[in-house]
């Protein structure tokens, strides 16, 4: 009995134990994100604006996400639930809801441009017609 006991205990220390997305804070940098979400929480699956939670999926990792700066390297991440509440001051995220968010980061990973897009197609771009708004973060 003390062998099998030793052994699932060894066994379970060595399988590699499911790491939980890390969360980001971001801190508000544009009046766009002051006025509607304030500061941020960001992870894999959850984005959390003015005590909101928008759940969320990974949908891409690219290399070439269109801004207004050129292509940048982006996280497209797929809100999976049709979701659209009242954050700041009587905003929402999009209008309609939101139903994509691509983030990238610049300034040495300390600034995060947020993009919503409303279209049921993954965006490429923020060229892309469904475009709702772009937030700015810092740490």
């Amino acid at each position: 009995m003390r062998l099998t006991s030793a052994a699932i205990l060894l066994v379970s220390l060595m399988a590699p134990a499911a790491a939980a997305p890390t969360t980001e804070h971001w801190s508000a940098a544009s009046k766009t994100a002051t006025g509607i979400t304030g500061d941020i929480e960001l992870s894999p699956t959850a984005l959390v604006a003015a005590g909101k939670t928008f759940p969320l999926s990974v949908a891409a990792d690219v290399d070439a996400f269109g801004t207004d700066q050129g292509p940048k390297p982006a996280r497209l991440l797929h809100v999976t639930r049709a979701f659209n509440p009242v954050l700041l001051h009587g905003n929402t995220l999009c209008s309609p809801a939101a139903r994509w968010i691509a983030v990238y980061r610049s300034a040495a990973g300390k600034e995060l441009t947020m993009a919503v897009f409303s279209g049921e197609m993954q965006p490429r771009g923020e060229d892309d017609p469904s475009l709702c708004a772009t937030y700015f973060y810092e740490r």
